[in-house]
């Protein structure tokens, strides 16, 4: 069948966790025997790497269609959430609260039609961008893939001190988005059931079937070496939730560790770099395109989240590159027990016991490997189980 998936982020480069969902997702549709047309919707906040998306999908099934009303759409954004702010300063709770559509775009709609690609089935990403499946004839099967749940959003990131939540909608507005589809992947359990939920609360006679299919991942097929003691990598993207875990650890985590390893050195791979100024015991790598080549060097993950929703991508790489884990429980939401045989699990703000775990996976090499393997291969039932309900929700089954 012919599939169009439609995004305002492209899959490279691979600099954050939703560009690899996006891109491994986009690989799985192909790899199940789909023709598959990647559609990238120009954003000027994101970089794309238009000859990647070509060798990845193929020059005739790849389409970039640029952005032409951005001043005037970035002017008007700009003076909307300076007003927002100052309510949100005020108290005024409505001013967290962003219209489902505020991303909507005429010429997008119209060179999505223009490109006549007459599909099988639609897939776009994020509910904010559900309004691009009125570009499709209705006998397409429309598949939102929601990443997150922007419900009250803002209202995790706010308790946590945290000003970014990028949106944040009311249930009723989340629901209007998602009823635009005919399936809605959640990526992991506690969301679809969060989703069911919210759309039962408002009783409308419609519902979309609401799926699990979680973040594909691309296995390693090598084991790496484990014999790298003292040291951990936390491979992350710059936005808030990844920033605030940042320096909660750098504050009240690392030196509990260096307490133990004064050689201790904490690798920072990805955008997060950018957030840290030179500190001791802290090693920034930048963006890193073999991530396998990194925990070669330091075979240990650390995921000190404290926000957020969707799933830790990052998590679930180190799981796929046969790492183990520390983490917090909020970091390790989405992951079901029965696949955290890789992981240390640590309550959220349990500072003392996150040190702990991590002196204990960074000084023994044979701890290390056994949880690192079982991690690879929780990794492959994983990926067999989403891998097949993706297939399902293609097919309309």
């Amino acid at each position: 069948m012919r599939v169009v998936l439609v995004t305002r982020f492209p899959a490279f480069p691979t600099t954050a966790g939703n560009r690899s969902r996006i891109r491994q997702l986009a690989l799985a549709i192909r790899e199940l025997g789909h023709e598959l047309h990647f559609v990238y919707l120009e954003s000027k906040w994101e970089t794309c790497d238009d000859a990647a998306h070509e060798a990845a999908f193929g020059k005739g099934r790849y389409v970039h269609i640029p952005s032409r009303a951005w001043p005037a759409k970035r002017a008007a954004g700009a003076a909307i959430g300076a007003t927002k702010r100052l309510l949100r300063l005020a108290g005024v709770d409505a001013a967290y609260y962003s219209d489902l559509d505020r991303f909507r775009d005429r010429d997008f709609l119209r060179a999505l039609r223009r490109l006549d690609l007459r599909p099988d089935a639609v897939v776009v990403e994020y509910v904010l961008d559900s309004w691009a499946f009125a570009a499709f004839a209705p006998t397409a099967r429309r598949i939102l893939d929601t990443h997150d749940a922007f419900a009250d959003r803002h209202k995790g990131y706010v308790e946590r001190g945290i000003r970014d939540y990028w949106v944040s909608l009311r249930p009723a507005t989340e629901n209007a988005g998602f009823r635009r589809a005919d399936v809605v992947l959640a990526i992991h359990e506690e969301e679809a059931r969060r989703f069911a939920r919210q759309l039962a609360g408002d009783h409308k006679a419609a519902d979309p079937r609401v799926a699990v299919v979680g973040h594909l991942l691309e296995i390693s097929a090598d084991e790496i070496g484990y014999g790298a003691d003292d040291s951990a990598v936390f491979l992350a993207s710059d936005n808030s939730a990844n920033k605030h875990a940042l320096h909660a650890f750098l504050e009240h985590v690392l030196p509990r560790v260096v307490r133990e390893i004064p050689a201790f050195d904490l690798k920072l791979a990805g955008s997060i770099c950018r957030d840290v100024a030179d500190v001791k015991n802290v090693t920034k790598l930048g963006w890193v395109e073999d991530v396998q080549a990194v925990f070669a060097h330091a075979p240990l993950s650390v995921n000190p989240m404290l926000a957020g929703t969707g799933i830790n991508i990052k998590l679930l790489e180190a799981m796929a590159c046969g790492v183990p884990s520390v983490t917090t429980a909020t970091g390790a939401r989405g992951v079901p027990e029965g696949l955290r045989s890789g992981m240390c699990v640590v309550e959220d703000d349990n500072a003392e016991g996150f040190a702990a775990a991590v002196v204990r996976f960074a000084r023994d090499a044979e701890l290390r490997r056994a949880k690192g393997l079982a991690a690879r291969e929780d990794a492959r039932r994983w990926n067999a189980t989403h891998s097949s309900e993706l297939s399902r929700c293609l097919a309309g089954a």
